[in-house]
C-alpha cells in the first residue's frame, strides 16, 4: 500500500459531481472493458466532448466506461456512471486479482467504496457512514480509514462531509499504489458503451442477513422476525411517531399527515416526504440544497466559476481555516455539533416516517428500529417485549 492522503485529492472539490473510478489489478484495458460488458467491436478512442455528448444522449446516466493503464493496474472511469460499484461487476473485475471502486454522487448525496479480492468483497461502505461496513473483512482497512478521517466506530462522527470522497480515493490509492487524476486518463481515452452488463445474481438467502440492526441488537432482530406482520407494522408506525416526538417534529404537517395515512393503510405523499428528508439531511451534512425545490446543489460555484471550455469548476480555499470559500458566492457552511445533533434527530424521524410505507414490513421494522438499537437499549428492550406480546 502507498501513503496517499486526503490532500492528494484536494483537486476533487469542484470537479465532476457524479462518476465512478475503479482500480483493477492484473487486467489490461481491453480485458477490463470486456468484463464491464463492452463488446470488442465497440471499443474505440473517446474525447471528453464525446463523453458529455453520451451523457446528454442517455439523460444523465452515461453507459460509457474508459480505461487507462497505470503500472500493474488499470483505471476504469465512468462519467455519470456507477457500473463499477455493482457487486456482480466488481466480482468479475477482481476474479483472479483485485479491484477497488469509488463512486461519487453529489446529487443524491450518496457515495460508495468497495474493495474486492478474487471475486469476494472484503470491505464495502458508504463514505458518509463509514461506521457501517460490510464484506468478509469489514475491518481490514480500519487503520488507514482512521488516518484518513473516516471513523470506524458507531459512536464516532465525521469531522467534515466535504472530505469523504477525497478520503475514499486516498484509501483506494493506498490499496493500489496508484493516484487517480485526469492526466492518468489522458486524451483520447480508450473505452466503449456497456452493452452487456454483468447480470444480477438471482436473490438467495435472507436479504436482511447483513443489516446493521443484527449487529447492534440481535434480540430485537429476532423479535421482529418472529412477530406477526400486522404487529410489525403497528410497531413501525409507533416507533416512527416516537422518533418524531423525540425530535420535536410530531406536529410537522408533512409528517403528521404521513403518519395518519400510514395508520389508515393509505399510500404516501412520496414527493413531500422525500423533499423533507433531503432538507434535513442537508441541515445535517452541510450539503448545499435548493430549499424551495428540495433539489441538491452539487457545487455552489459550479455555474459562476467555470474554467475555459467549461469542463472544470474553480473553487477557493481559505488559507487560514482550510474551508472551501468563494469571494463572490455564499460559502458551503459546516454545521456545528449542536446543529448536527438537532438535524440528525429530525432526519431520522422523517426517514422513519417514510419507511412506514415500505411494502416489506419486516425491512421497515429493521430500518426504523435501528436508531433505538444503536442508541437506546432500554427502549429497544421494551420494543422486544411488545413484539413478543409480553406487555406495552
Amino acid at each position: 500500500m502507498s501513503h496517499a492522503t486526503v490532500e492528494d485529492y484536494a483537486w476533487q472539490h469542484g470537479w465532476e459531481e457524479i462518476y465512478t473510478v475503479t482500480f483493477v489489478l492484473g487486467l489490461d484495458e481491453r480485458e477490463t472493458l470486456r468484463r464491464f460488458g463492452v463488446a470488442e467491436q465497440d471499443m474505440r478512442p473517446y474525447s471528453w466532448e464525446e463523453l458529455w455528448e453520451r451523457v446528454e444522449e442517455t439523460d444523465g446516466c452515461c453507459d460509457v466506461v474508459v480505461a487507462a493503464r497505470a503500472g500493474d493496474w488499470t483505471i476504469a472511469f465512468e462519467l455519470r456512471g456507477w457500473e463499477g460499484v455493482r457487486w456482480v461487476t466488481l466480482r468479475e473485475l477482481s476474479r483472479g486479482g483485485e479491484a477497488v471502486a469509488v463512486m461519487r454522487h453529489d446529487y443524491a448525496a450518496s457515495h460508495r467504496f468497495m474493495h474486492a479480492v478474487d471475486g469476494e468483497v472484503r470491505t464495502g461502505f458508504r463514505p458518509q457512514w463509514p461506521q457501517e461496513r460490510w464484506g468478509t473483512r469489514p475491518d481490514a482497512l480500519n487503520g488507514h480509514m482512521a488516518e484518513l478521517g473516516l471513523p470506524t466506530e458507531p459512536e464516532d462522527e465525521l469531522d467534515t462531509w466535504d472530505e469523504v470522497v477525497p478520503a475514499s480515493l486516498a484509501l483506494a490509492g493506498r490499496i493500489s499504489g496508484v493516484l487517480f487524476d485526469t492526466e492518468v486518463l489522458g486524451e483520447p481515452m480508450f473505452g466503449g458503451i456497456i452493452t452487456a452488463p454483468v447480470p444480477d445474481d438471482p436473490p438467495t438467502g435472507d436479504p436482511l442477513a447483513g443489516h446493521p440492526l443484527r449487529g447492534h441488537d440481535a434480540e430485537l432482530a429476532e423479535a421482529i422476525d418472529a412477530a406477526d406482520p400486522g404487529v410489525r407494522r403497528v410497531a413501525v408506525i409507533a416507533e416512527a411517531r416516537r422518533l418524531c416526538r423525540v425530535a420535536g417534529v410530531e406536529e410537522h404537517p408533512v409528517l403528521a399527515e404521513a403518519l395518519g395515512r400510514a395508520q389508515r393503510g393509505e399510500s404516501a405523499d412520496e414527493r413531500g416526504l422525500d423533499r423533507l428528508v433531503r432538507l434535513w439531511e442537508a441541515d445535517l451534512t452541510g450539503q448545499p440544497i435548493d430549499r424551495e425545490t428540495g433539489e441538491w446543489i452539487a457545487d455552489p460555484c459550479a455555474e459562476s466559476h467555470r474554467s475555459p471550455g467549461g469542463r472544470y469548476s474553480v473553487t477557493f480555499v481559505d488559507s487560514r481555516t482550510g474551508e472551501r470559500t468563494c469571494p463572490t458566492c455564499t460559502s458551503w457552511r459546516r454545521p456545528s455539533g449542536e446543529e448536527r445533533d438537532r438535524a440528525r434527530a429530525r432526519w431520522r424521524a422523517a426517514t422513519a416516517v417514510r419507511d412506514t410505507f415500505l411494502p416489506d414490513e419486516r425491512r421497515a421494522a429493521y430500518d426504523v428500529h435501528l436508531t433505538a438499537a444503536a442508541t437506546d437499549p432500554e427502549h429497544a428492550a421494551a420494543v422486544v417485549r411488545v413484539l413478543r406480546g409480553e406487555g406495552h
